[in-house]
């Protein structure tokens, strides 16, 4: 007792220095118990899954694992024997800025000459062009073409124009609009030449999807004639919608109002189907029905919207070795 009187300093910082240590030993044991309980719960959620799944059927045993491996091969096989089917669309090997602007100006002229001899009305130029450029009017004014966008805007381009050559060879009487997916952040002007949609890529096969809409005035003759067009075409064009409804009269040329011909056709639309009078004299009168009222052609211009979709395969990947 003496000595604890004359060292009850030290025996007091002792005392404190035990009851720090006692307190950090029993944090520190809570601690590692709190980490002992989050991985056994864990551990416990792993088991539960393991046997969640080994519980399925087909459990993922390794015959069934040689299995999925197996229907990998013929997947692959089978779209190999499908790529035949889904032609590719060629595109220039070498493309620049330069070959871009060659290739898109000459293919909108080549639109612009086969319009113009199928008699078939093209729309308005946008503002600020000089001429109806396709949905294009953004890339006519440029000079520079970030290298990415080539390819893309290429696809697309070739594709107008064997859209647009399919509704002039099937006589249709206007082109009204043509509208595409962007590709650039910059393709905003018109806003009327854009979809909202994107073009897709199925992960499965590595097909791409170009959404497209066109517009356009003809009889029920010519609109038979663009869907039958695109089914027998070589591309891959699935028509997802066909919008029907009543035309109007600008679509067919002023000259559509002379005076009737054989048939009680006019004779714009008997030059356009080759029935005007062979030896250019007047033409011949409508002979009268046998009964009053009866109707010898009651066709009326329709102002169809088809919405489009084109599937693009990739080409075959080069085989090693």
């Amino acid at each position: 007792m003496p000595w604890i009187k004359r060292n009850l300093l030290f025996v007091v910082g002792l005392a404190v220095a035990v009851a720090l240590l006692g307190f950090g030993i029993f944090f520190y044991l809570l601690d590692k118990r709190a980490s002992a309980l989050a991985v056994d719960e864990e551990l416990n959620s792993k088991n539960g899954e393991f046997t969640e799944l080994a519980g399925k059927k087909p459990a993922p045993t390794q015959e069934n694992i040689k299995e999925a491996k197996e229907q990998q091969v013929k997947l692959a096989a089978f779209k190999e024997s499908l790529r035949p089917q889904f032609s590719v669309t060629p595109l220039p090997e070498v493309m620049d800025d330069a070959s871009f602007k060659n290739l898109l100006d000459r293919t909108i002229d080549a639109l612009r000459q086969q319009a113009e001899r199928n008699g078939v009305k093209l729309p308005a130029a946008a503002t600020g062009s000089t001429r109806y450029a396709f949905t294009f009017d953004t890339q006519i004014k440029q000079l520079e073409f970030t290298q990415r966008s080539l390819a893309p805007l290429s696809a697309q381009l070739l594709d107008v124009q064997d859209l647009c050559r399919t509704l002039f060879e099937s006589k249709i009487h206007a082109l009204e609009s043509i509208r595409r997916t962007p590709v650039n952040t910059n393709d905003i002007s018109p806003p009327s030449n854009y979809l909202a949609k994107k073009v897709q890529t199925n992960s499965m096969t590595g097909a791409a999807i170009f959404p497209y809409e066109i517009t356009f005035q003809c009889f029920s003759a010519e609109c038979a004639n663009v869907l039958e067009a695109l089914a027998n075409s070589k591309a891959v064009y699935v028509v997802k919608s066909v919008n029907i409804e009543r035309g109007s009269a600008e679509g067919i040329s002023a000259s559509s109002t002379a005076a009737p011909v054989a048939a009680g056709m006019n004779q714009a639309l008997a030059n356009r189907y080759g029935l005007g009078n062979r030896y250019g004299g007047a033409p011949a009168a409508a002979a009268a029905p046998t009964r009053p009222g009866d109707a010898i052609l009651d066709d009326k211009p329709l102002r169809v919207t088809l919405n489009i979709e084109v599937i693009k395969v990739p080409p075959a990947a080069p085989k090693k070795g």
